[in-house]
């Protein structure tokens, strides 16, 4: 369409021959009525308004001859990047529904670490679409942003897309929705994906759909973000909640249990050679002994998203996972790529954290399958002994490993790039040193008066 010379667009649809169908905005971009597409024509020709795109026109002068009907309008399309859908209702505000389109996104060219492809996929309703994968299970902070979208003010809009993966086993990853108005990213709008702060509108093949609502203000100018770190996340096309009706699939009977969601990225949405696979929660239910029983404590911990929520951290946390933080530092250093001192230190304080959880959560259970031993009597001894020294075996690795944290060797690799952050790694450096070292001697301590104890009940039990 030549916008210069006034041309109507081409109507895809006759029915929209003869309706006013062409949004008409002031200067400041409020919706002020509808016109029909030659009367939009006949304005941008005279000069007195210009087109924003196809199906609205904005006015450049004040203009008496608009109509006097300020109606809503049902459909539009703005400048082919993004569709937008309304609802007519003369009682509640119009809501402006935006649709996630994959080609009018692109990486964060801002991120040095983006990780991730555009491709097609089969979706949650069997149709192959188009969608990106983005981040890993490493550190690794990849963005993906929209085209800069022209919306009106002080309006109602609601953000639409199919959303699988973007949760890791260790509850520390990074899976968000931002909104940013005016490029002034300090005042975003940020939406947390994960660990259901925000409750998908439905769940299908294990994948979740959401309709992100936000107001733009006093704003016109926006720009959407996805943000994803330390797990995969895959972002879809997709539709109005209305058009998957009817449509079910298989539901995941041990949802509740798994420390982290579907993702595609396994062949069953989980990785096989984990406790929480689908084979090994299948084979511990039939044993009568389903994991998210005692696997499972609620921990006040801060994670890297900020929040001190009630997180859930396995029982039976792997000890290497442990070391997985300082692993990673280590990897980058061997890259030769930059690490702050603050990093360093925030990880030391995390894996801390971490120990502390897998202590206070190994001791609970040894205190309660002792005391079960006691109440069973012989009955089913055995089986509880083999589980108190499984749980000792942890606990005593797990001191082995804090023992063998080599933080000095470490610190000496790390280039801060500052000469005074220099100067205080070494003081943290000490202090995390210390702390490391005090809790390996609390283990210690812990393990000697359990194995007593447990000697104390072998010899009741004449075991």
């Amino acid at each position: 369409m030549n916008r210069k010379e006034g041309r109507i667009p081409i109507a895809k649809n006759t029915d929209s021959e003869g309706k006013k169908t062409v949004r008409i905005v002031d200067g400041e971009g409020n919706q002020i009525g509808l016109t029909y597409p030659k009367r939009a024509a006949g304005l941008v020709k005279k000069g007195r308004a210009y087109y924003v795109n196809d199906f609205i026109i904005r006015l450049s002068m004040s203009d008496a001859m608009l109509p006097d009907s300020k109606q809503k309008s049902e459909v539009m399309k703005m400048d082919n990047r993004i569709i937008i859908n309304s609802t007519n209702n003369e009682t509640e505000n119009q809501v402006l529904k935006l649709y996630f389109e994959p080609r009018k996104w692109s990486f964060n060219k801002g991120c040095e670490d983006n990780v991730g492809n555009r491709s097609f996929m089969t979706g949650p309703d069997g149709v192959l679409t188009e969608g990106y994968m983005l981040g890993d299970w490493s550190y690794h902070w990849t963005e993906i942003v929209s085209e800069t979208l022209l919306l009106p003010k002080n309006t109602d809009c609601s953000f639409i897309f199919w959303l699988n993966g973007g949760e890791n086993d260790r509850n520390d990853e990074v899976c968000r929705f931002e909104v940013v108005f005016n490029n002034d990213y300090e005042q975003r709008f940020t939406y947390n994906l994960n660990r259901n702060y925000i409750c998908p509108v439905k769940k299908l093949n294990g994948w979740e759909l959401y309709e992100i609502p936000f107001r733009t203000q006093d704003n016109e100018y926006t720009q959407l973000r996805f943000v994803a770190q330390k797990a995969y996340m895959t972002v879809l096309s997709a539709k109005d909640a209305y058009a998957y009706e009817g449509l079910t699939g298989s539901e995941d009977p041990f949802e509740a249990e798994r420390p982290q969601r579907h993702n595609i990225v396994f062949d069953d949405g989980y990785p096989a050679n984990k406790w929480y696979g689908t084979k090994n929660l299948e084979q511990a239910h039939k044993r009568g002994n389903p994991a998210n029983g005692a696997q499972f404590q609620n921990v006040g911990m801060n994670g890297q998203n900020g929040f001190g929520t009630g997180a859930k951290v396995p029982a039976d946390f792997e000890t290497k996972h442990l070391a997985d933080a300082v692993g990673q530092i280590v990897d980058k250093l061997r890259r030769g790529e930059y690490v702050s001192v603050e990093h360093f230190e925030g990880t030391v304080e995390n894996s801390g954290e971490q120990v502390r959880v897998i202590m206070e959560n190994a001791m609970e259970r040894l205190r309660n399958a002792m005391q079960q031993l006691a109440s069973e009597l012989q009955e089913n001894a055995n089986t509880r002994l083999s589980e108190i020294s499984a749980s000792l075996d942890t606990l005593s690795s797990t001191c082995d490993m804090l023992r063998d944290i080599d933080l000095e060797s470490l610190a000496g690799n790390i280039r801060s790039g500052r000469e005074d952050d220099d100067e205080d790694l070494g003081d943290i450096i000490s202090d995390a040193a210390e702390t490391i070292s005090d809790m390996a001697d609390e283990l210690s301590d812990d393990i000697e008066e359990i194995v007593d104890e447990l000697e104390e009940m072998k010899d009741s039990l004449s075991i």
